[in-house]
C-alpha cells in the first residue's frame, strides 16, 4: 500500500502540469472552463494533503472535461 501512495503522490504533480499545460490552448465553454479550474485547484489541495487518490480523481475529472489524457 505504501508503494501505491507514493506513486500517487508522485503521480499528481505530473497530471497537474499537464492540465496547465493544455489551459491556454483548449477550447472549453465558460462553465467548463471554471469547472476545470476548480478541480485543478481541488486536486492540489487534496494532494498538499496527502489524499493522492482523492486529487488524482479530481485531476482526472479535470482532464476529462478538457478532453486529454
Amino acid at each position: 500500500m505504501c508503494l501505491s501512495s507514493f506513486a500517487l503522490a508522485h503521480g499528481c504533480p505530473g497530471e497537474m502540469k499537464k492540465i496547465d499545460a493544455a489551459l491556454p490552448t483548449v477550447k472549453l465553454s465558460a462553465a467548463d472552463m471554471t469547472k476545470v479550474k476548480s478541480l485543478r485547484a481541488k486536486g492540489e489541495e487534496q494532494h498538499k494533503a496527502g489524499q493522492h487518490t482523492e486529487s488524482m480523481a479530481s485531476l482526472g475529472e479535470a482532464k476529462k472535461t478538457m478532453g486529454i489524457e
